[in-house]
């Protein structure tokens, strides 16, 4: 099932990357190639690869969250959506990666939710949309993964 999550985030990978060609906004598509180049180096079987590669994948996820704070062409409703979308995030693999207890789900829940109030409010997100897709398969996946280990 471990392989299965690996294509998944692949996908997303795959799907931001053609996305990104068609964006002609620079920091965005800076964001979404960073992201995909640390969810590369994550996805190596080597430790000394991936552990760099979750802290690429953080920094420009970091990135994002700059990015939906001081992005003034946006309404402040899409900031905050990237902003709290990748705050999350950000802020679950913190935990994971220091191996805090809690909020294992929970950030990923928020991440998801907030992309349904995207959705529901028809955000203006189309260049944004590389690296958000890529935050709320994250999210999936790791409610799968929790999912999976509880059962």
């Amino acid at each position: 099932m471990d392989m299965i999550l690996k294509i998944l985030i692949g996908l997303a990978a795959v799907f931001a990357i053609v996305w990104t060609i068609n964006t002609e906004k620079t920091f965005p598509t800076i964001i979404t190639v960073g992201m995909i180049l640390g969810i590369v180096l994550a996805l190596f079987p080597s430790k000394t690869i991936q552990i760099p590669g979750f802290y690429v994948y953080m920094g420009f996820v970091a990135l994002a969250f700059i990015y939906g704070l001081t992005v003034k062409e946006k309404k402040i409703w899409v900031r905050i959506i990237i902003s709290l979308m990748s705050v999350s995030i950000f802020a679950y693999w913190l935990w994971v990666l220091n191996h805090w207890h809690g909020n294992a789900v929970l950030a990923p829940i928020f991440v998801l939710l907030i992309g349904i109030a995207g959705i529901i409010s028809k955000a203006k997100l189309k260049n944004e949309l590389g690296f958000l897709i890529i935050l709320a398969i994250d999210a999936i996946t790791i409610i799968i993964e929790n999912w999976m280990k509880a059962n």
